[in-house]
């Protein structure tokens, strides 16, 4: 029995589930440069101009997002709440900062993946993904996090475990370490990916999809 199997013993607890953005978006006749960019983004007029140019192509997060690596974490939520766990679902954006499922948002052209670490620190910083992580994670249970290296560098390690509920994260074998004391992990690493064939770029999300379906059928 793994440590998610151990969190979803009770559906009575209030589950709370991160995962990142892809870059892949509900947008594909509107080319990249027209999206809103972090300039747009920070700058309050530019934005709501931006969000006003794209208003035919507003969307909820958890519609914008159709990357394989958001499918995968919302099947499995959508497995858990047909089986009577109460999940909150929220999208770690490197453009919007963290976003409730159900927040309406516009395309933008901002990632972490590949940008440089002082970039993401900083970024992460401007959109207090730290604090806005504990403020969500208050009134939850347990909380599970499925996010790559950068996403997690944006948020600010060590992670803060006493300010959180117990934590469980999906991450690559060489962050363990890093994440801070009381953060339990489930590590997903090129054996792993090989073993479940999947996508480097989606292989947390799939384990966590497969995890989920593996602890409701048992």
């Amino acid at each position: 029995m793994n440590n998610l199997h151990t969190i979803l013993l009770s559906p009575h607890h209030r589950l709370l589930v991160i995962s990142a953005c892809t870059a892949k978006k509900a947008c594909s006749d509107l080319d990249r440069d027209s999206q809103l960019t972090v300039e747009d983004l920070d700058n309050p007029a530019k934005r709501k101009a931006g969000e006003k140019r794209l208003a035919n192509y507003r969307l909820p997060a958890a519609e914008m997002y159709t990357g394989d690596g958001h499918k995968f974490v919302r099947q499995a939520v959508r497995a858990l709440r047909e089986r009577g766990y109460s999940v909150s679902h929220f999208i770690l954006s490197a453009g919007y900062g963290l976003l409730n499922e159900a927040d309406i948002i516009v395309p933008y052209n901002v990632t972490f993946s590949g940008a440089p670490k002082p970039w993401i620190r900083e970024r992460g910083q401007r959109l207090k993904l730290q604090s806005r992580l504990i403020e969500v994670a208050k009134g939850h249970d347990e909380a599970i996090l499925i996010l790559g290296r950068e996403y997690l560098e944006a948020i600010g390690l060590p992670l803060q475990a006493e300010a959180l509920p117990r934590t469980l994260a999906y991450v690559a074998p060489s962050f363990t370490r890093r994440l801070g004391k009381g953060i339990e992990t489930i590590t997903v690493g090129e054996t792993e990916r090989r073993a479940i064939r999947a996508y480097s770029s989606s292989a947390k999300e799939k384990r966590f999809q497969i995890d989920v379906h593996s602890a409701l059928r048992s």
